[in-house]
């Protein structure tokens, strides 16, 4: 069963970042990508991580996935052959903008 919920996870990044890439617009600059997909076992939902540049722009692409998530959901319906397609909930990746802070802040203690 592990087997195949990681090829269930790749093939809906797979497709997510295609749909993304493809059909979604966040801004000019502002680029977003899957991460990670992480389906429960029983296949009724996902969580999918994402991340974002320029980090300030995580929430409102946040709000906008979410404000698009039927037509994301119809998308990977359409494109992928599995029953059922989990239900997608999205989660913004902050490792990135964490580690970011903790370093202008030992540079900051740094210079004092």
């Amino acid at each position: 069963m592990a087997h195949k919920l990681e090829k269930i996870n790749e093939l809906i990044k797979q497709e997510l970042n295609q749909i993304l890439l493809r059909e979604e617009e966040f801004g000019e600059g502002v680029l977003a990508t899957i991460l990670d997909v992480d389906t429960t076992e029983d296949q009724k939902e996902a969580t999918i991580t994402f991340s974002v540049w320029p980090d300030d722009k995580g929430n409102e692409v946040l709000k906008k996935l979410n404000a698009h998530i039927w037509h994301l959901q119809q998308g990977i319906n359409k494109r992928l052959q599995i029953h059922p397609v989990p239900k997608m909930r999205f989660v913004i990746n902050t490792d990135e903008a964490e580690s970011q802070k903790i370093e202008e802040l030992i540079q900051k203690i740094k210079e004092e």
